[in-house]
């Protein structure tokens, strides 16, 4: 009985969609599937262009704020990571375990200049570029330490003495 009306269902169904789907109703309802899916195109197209310059900058923001982290964390196997100078990796130099190439050719002299992969060459204006900077902050970080340091026991120095001068006044 049950496949009698599914049958009967299903003839049904045909004869209703025969009877509806003309040339022309195909037609239009092939522009209008045409037409959504170039909606959502447009708008794939618009939020990729649209959201992926920013999610660029929030990626590299972050993998530098994981740098700086791990540096200033004292986290040593990640900074070798981020800096490319793990042990067993690729550092860019003639140790490498990935580097199958005679000393001779590791590093080359390409237009006169000596030539530096990009983790020697990443190591390398990170102290040029600051090296000055680093060291001038760092003293003025001891500087001004002194100062507070001095101040603290200065000001210990001045209790301990008033101290000394109500203990004398009583005496």
């Amino acid at each position: 009985m049950d496949t009698e009306i599914n049958e009967d269902l299903k003839t049904q169904l045909l004869k209703t969609l025969e009877a509806g789907l003309t040339e022309d109703g195909l037609k239009r309802m092939k522009k209008h599937v045409q037409s959504f899916l170039d909606e959502i195109e447009s708008d794939i197209e618009y939020r990729m262009k649209d959201d992926l310059a920013p999610m660029l900058a929030g990626y590299v923001s972050d993998m530098v704020t994981r740098t700086i982290d791990a540096i200033l964390k004292g986290n040593e196997s990640e900074i070798r990571r981020y800096l490319h100078c793990e042990e067993r990796g690729f550092h860019g130099r003639s140790t490498d375990t990935y580097t199958d190439r005679e000393i001779a050719r590791q590093h080359p002299i390409i237009h006169a200049k000596l030539h530096e992969n990009s983790c020697v060459a990443l190591r390398h204006m990170i102290v040029d570029a600051h090296r000055d900077l680093i060291t001038s902050e760092r003293i003025k970080d001891l500087e001004d330490q002194v100062k507070s340091l001095v101040a603290q026991v200065n000001k210990a120095e001045a209790e301990r003495e008033a101290m000394w001068e109500r203990v004398r006044a009583f005496a």
